[in-house]
């Protein structure tokens, strides 16, 4: 019997120290958990800014591209008036030619 209550007794103390070394380890995955965590933070945080500034950099690039357009806008217009001068000042020309040759 006295080897039975001591095989017990070695038994529990033997849990018990398990039990001891699962806590520990516990507590240390919880501080591991908790830097994995911080890190992913602010990781994040980062990343949102660099997203940020991407969108800054096309707002600018649509501002741009605007202003493109309305370069091109006004060419377009000017282009369409030296046409129109020209057509205008051949036909002229054209009738001016005809009419001194009769």
């Amino acid at each position: 019997m006295v080897r039975v209550e001591e095989a017990l007794k070695n038994q529990g103390e033997e849990l018990k120290a398990q039990r001891e070394l699962i806590y520990a380890l516990m507590k240390q995955m919880d501080k591991r958990f908790e830097q994995v965590d911080k890190q992913l933070t602010q990781n994040r945080e980062e990343s949102n800014k660099r997203f940020e500034q991407v969108d800054k950099r096309f707002e600018q690039m649509d501002k741009r591209f605007e202003q493109v357009d309305k370069k091109f806008d006004e060419m377009g217009r000017r282009l369409d008036r030296f046409m129109f001068w020209s057509l205008g000042l051949t036909v002229s020309a054209a009738f001016f030619i005809v009419n001194y040759l009769k």
